[in-house]
């Protein structure tokens, strides 16, 4: 028996409830009835509860907050064992849907989850002499990338939006985009509201940011000075298991080493050396971009604002069934008017290179109802790829519908052999800015897609999916579409299919490069790139956003 869009949903509340602790007799008994009686229950039962424990382990890469996951991960535990033995019969189905390989002989990992992505760039230097293997300016570093700083500073900005600048001679390992190891040297790391939980790990303490600026001076032997300039961090202490976290606020510092907490020697001189401004060269590529904003008041065609491209050929065409849906097509927006999907009507627009293996970043202002079922999901912003390493397949930004693989309703990006799933609901009825930066990789290089949500990193991580054989001439459906953007749609290999989204879009930009996350922000914020990245060339003196 199916579950209905409404029935998920309370099965998806019941689930988060175990997680949280929180579940009530009522919800506990009416869960044990249905885990009873449905098999399509339990498969949502286990695989949510599955993904709770996998959230916990990538908590530090997929969410910035400080995990409270292990006493949760016990509650989930505790309940999981509880059911098992009131219900005998089903255990040995559960525990084999849980411990079921995720990839099977069908399964075609395109890049293996963690194989080489990146998860921060070299965006800034002074004087920077590496061991081993040079960083140029704007090279990217890959999860568990060792940097090892000869002599000059660098500044390594992470896909969290947190930034360092490093002092060489110094040696960081970058274990994600939420954190990274300092073995020895000088760091100074400045943490926006978007990177907060941002951590910085050393043998002798572990730094957890909470919006703030600080620095940390490994003597490379085991012991680290913790400096706080701005804001406050939590530091706990790594040699003493039980020693209590210590809240660090704006001028207080602390030694950390195996043989305990201590002063910081010479902390006037350190923090007077580490609060003046560092004259670095900041790397910014250029840029290139189409925006709709969607303010037309009526009709069927909306104007693209190019820069870099040819004004007025990328103009969409809103394709509607019938006059009512194109006269409820135009709406009130996040920022004047916005464009309005019904469910049945979508638009396209030609876009010359978007199917081919350039990086693009897809930044936009979406509404989803709250009362939005899994059948209004497809698709947000989609288009055909062409190339390579993709095939004649789609890429789509949608919402996710299946409780199976992802919690229900957050953002979800899909291409050919992967997605990747965020972890915030969108289905609210409230306005979230969505920002998805799409990397199609070459032969040696993975495909990389990172999702923002309001700014904040939500997930970098692949999952593999299912690429099952196609003839050639079903594909022809899609080819026909290559180089054509297309909202409020959904595509499969023979074409354009009857789904439609349903929900409201604003201020939709597509830049031809990966955005940086202070970029990201900007335009969240003022609806516009920062003015450097417009006039970037590659290096120039000056702070990061200067205008």
């Amino acid at each position: 028996m199916n579950l209905t869009d409404r029935e998920i949903l309370e099965l998806n509340e019941f689930c988060g409830a175990v997680v949280d602790g929180t579940l009530t007799d009522a919800q506990r008994a009416r869960l044990a009835a249905w885990l009873r009686d449905s098999e399509a229950a339990r498969r949502v039962y286990v695989r949510a509860l599955g993904q709770s424990a996998s959230l916990h382990n990538y908590a530090a890469e997929m969410q910035a907050e400080a995990p409270d996951a292990p006493v949760r991960l016990q509650k989930v535990l505790h309940f999981s064992l509880w059911w098992l033995t009131v219900f005998p019969a089903a255990a040995a189905l559960v525990l084999g849907l849980w411990f079921v390989p995720r990839l099977t002989e069908n399964t075609v990992a395109v890049d293996a989850p963690g194989a080489g992505d990146f998860v921060a760039r070299i965006t800034g230097s002074k004087n920077s002499q590496w061991s081993g293997a040079a960083l140029p300016p704007g090279a990217r570093v890959a999860k568990n990338q060792r940097l090892e700083l000869a002599a000059g500073l660098a500044e390594i900005t992470f896909d969290s939006g947190a930034r360092i600048v490093l002092e060489g001679p110094a040696s960081l390992d970058v274990n994600s985009a939420w954190n990274g190891t300092l073995h020895r040297g000088t760091l100074k790391a400045s943490v926006p509201h978007e990177a907060i939980g941002f951590r910085i790990s050393n043998p002798a303490v572990d730094v957890v940011d909470l919006g703030t600026e600080f620095t940390m001076i490994a003597d490379g032997k085991g012991a680290a000075d913790v400096l706080v300039l701005k804001g406050e961090v939590e530091a706990a202490p790594r040699a003493a298991a039980d020693q209590d976290t210590i809240l660090l606020r704006e001028k207080e510092s602390c030694r950390f080493a195996s043989s305990g907490v201590s002063d910081v020697s010479d902390r006037d001189k350190k923090f007077a050396l580490f609060t003046q401004p560092l004259a670095l060269d900041y790397f910014s590529a250029a840029i290139n971009y189409v925006h709709w904003s969607f303010d037309e008041a009526a009709g069927d065609a909306v104007q693209a604002d190019v820069r870099g491209r040819p004004a007025g050929a990328f103009d969409l065409q809103i394709k509607a069934d019938a006059p009512a849906s194109l006269a409820a097509a135009h709406s009130e927006g996040r920022r004047q008017h916005a464009l309005r999907f019904d469910g049945k009507l979508y638009a396209q627009a030609p876009f010359p290179g978007l199917s081919g293996s350039t990086t693009h970043t897809v930044a936009f202002w979406v509404k989803v109802p709250a009362d939005g079922k899994g059948t209004d999901a497809y698709s947000m912003v989609t288009w055909a790829t062409n190339s390579k390493k993709l095939g004649n397949r789609w890429m789509g930004i949608n919402w996710n519908k299946d409780p199976v693989e992802g919690p229900f309703g957050v953002l979800r990006t899909d291409f050919r052999g992967g997605s990747a799933m965020g972890s915030t609901p969108l289905h609210d009825g409230r306005w979230h800015h969505i920002t998805v930066v799409f990397a199609p990789g070459d032969d040696t290089t993975p495909v990389q897609v990172k999702q923002y949500v309001d700014g904040r990193l939500e997930s970098s991580t692949i999952i593999p999916g299912t690429i099952r054989p196609v003839a050639r001439a079903t594909a022809k459906g899609i080819t026909a579409l290559t180089d054509v953007l297309f909202l409020g749609c959904r595509l499969g290999i023979d074409g354009q299919r009857k789904e439609r989204f349903r929900g409201e879009m604003d201020e939709l930009f597509i830049t031809d490069r990966a955005l940086e996350p202070q970029e990201i922000v900007s335009l969240m914020n003022d609806n516009r790139l920062p003015a450097s990245a417009l006039a970037a060339t590659g290096f120039a003196p000056g702070g990061p956003g200067d205008e």
